[in-house]
């Protein structure tokens, strides 16, 4: 750790280089591609700007789909989210406004994800089975959280972390890609590039590409030993959340190692592809993917069922249309869905009423996605907003804007993956519907919108 001065610095902080180079104070700048990064973040708009943060950063949390069928449900594989069996739970939509969970307790996750919910027996220290659990324990940490600090909201988990390092590296390596660097004071795993990842609004606004410009400065100051420019209050934020300046010290270690270089952007095994998609995103639908990565995916389908189960705790949800890997722990998601709050409550009910109005009749096919017409999701939204907005406590800037709830709420089910943008349309995709109320095995054929449904 350097002790550091705030405030506007020296021009050295839009230096770069190598990327983990300790240089002495006045040598050449040692971090070229960091700086030329920032100079293209200034120059580029806002959604070239979130998607060159997050590829050359690679800190984005895992996201999964919350509920989880009960352990005696039907497992077809072959069936359709359309038509299968679903988590819907008209009374936990009913909860007033709150927070879900941020972090991951040691051992509690790894556990209730291992299949054994409500019956595990607390594993004998020092077993094969406690090495196992604490081996998850820390894959599923630093996929929830790619950067762990021992002064962080997570730095419990750390020892944890450095106990178990070689291990992880070569994990996260062989089966991801991912590179994982272990400090003494921290854990830093880098991500591939994922659209829409890019940093959360901080209580100054959401980041711009001057700020993301900024940041990438002010990372490259300290991790060169000269004092960062903190004029940006975002910037001054987001180092102090990252632990890289704290209480007036500065560390260039783990500076250095967050501008450390990601995975490779040469092409990469189907394997590999395949396995980032089910590891970070909700949903993976098989017309998705290329031929040769389907192909490869449901032939090895019982093998990674078995392989993510064990690294990271998820279990698996085949459908005729594709994968979801699910957290039974509901953890190990950045987006909360099933969720508190009034747009997590909001989005799953209006997901729910465009399941019940556009899912396909258990005699037709059932395509991957249907359109939304335009007019039903305001219809919708307008309804529930109606039935629940006041009697669980919605806020009331979003009863008082409809026209923002709408663009939230969908904007909440895209990140979760349940809709699709088609041009200036919606498309609602079948996984949506394993969170509607179940169609009955025969409902009434006396027209198409003549349904009945369980639940």
């Amino acid at each position: 750790m350097e002790r550091y001065e705030g405030g506007a610095t020296s021009g050295r902080a839009a230096g770069a280089g190598q990327l983990t180079a300790d240089v002495p104070t006045g040598a050449a700048p040692a971090y070229p591609a960091a700086g030329r990064l920032a100079e293209l973040l200034d120059g580029s708009g806002q959604s070239e700007a979130d998607a060159l943060f997050t590829a050359a950063f690679g800190l984005y949390g895992a996201r999964h789909l919350g509920g989880v069928l009960p352990e005696d449900g039907p497992a077809d594989e072959g069936c359709s989210w359309w038509h299968g069996p679903t988590v819907h739970q008209p009374a936990a939509l009913r909860g007033r406004e709150g927070g879900r969970r941020s972090r991951i307790a040691p051992g509690r996750g790894a556990l209730a994800a291992s299949g054994r919910r409500g019956r595990h027996r607390k594993p004998v220290p020092g077993s094969p089975e406690q090495v196992a659990v604490e081996r998850r324990t820390a894959a599923r940490l630093l996929a929830a959280h790619p950067l762990v600090t021992a002064g962080g909201p997570h730095g419990e988990g750390l020892p944890l972390i450095h106990r178990h390092a070689d291990w992880l590296v070569e994990r996260f390596a062989t089966l991801l890609g991912y590179p994982l660097t272990v400090g003494a004071g921290y854990a830093r795993l880098h991500k591939a590039p994922l659209p829409g990842r890019a940093l959360d609004p901080t209580e100054h606004g959401p980041w711009t590409p001057q700020a993301y410009a900024a940041l990438v400065r002010a990372v490259v100051a300290v991790a060169e030993g000269a004092s960062p420019d903190l004029t940006e209050p975002a910037v001054r934020q987001q180092l102090g959340e990252w632990r890289v300046l704290t209480e007036g010290l500065a560390d260039r270690e783990l500076a250095g190692a967050l501008l450390n270089s990601g995975p490779s952007d040469s092409p990469v095994p189907d394997a590999v592809a395949v396995r980032r998609r089910l590891a970070e995103t909700p949903v993976v639908l098989l017309d998705e993917l290329t031929p040769d990565q389907r192909r490869w995916l449901l032939a090895h389908r019982a093998e990674e069922t078995a392989l993510f189960a064990d690294f990271l705790g998820l279990t698996a949800e085949y459908r005729a249309e594709g994968i979801a890997l699910l957290d039974p722990a509901d953890e190990l998601t950045d987006l909360a869905l099933p969720g508190n709050g009034t747009l997590a409550q909001a989005a799953l009910l209006l997901a729910c009423r465009l399941v019940e109005e556009l899912r396909p009749l258990p005699e037709e096919s059932a395509p991957p996605a249907v359109l939304v017409p335009d007019a039903l999701i305001d219809g919708a939204l307008g309804d529930i907003t109606d039935e629940h907005g006041l009697r669980n406590g919605w806020r009331r800037a979003y009863l008082a804007d409809l026209t923002a709830f709408r663009r939230d709420a969908l904007d909440l089910l895209h990140r979760m993956q349940l809709i699709a943008p088609a041009g200036r349309a919606w498309l609602l995709r079948a996984p949506a519907a394993r969170y509607a109320p179940a169609v009955e095995p025969e409902p009434p054929t006396v027209g198409r919108h003549s349904r009945s449904y369980a639940g």
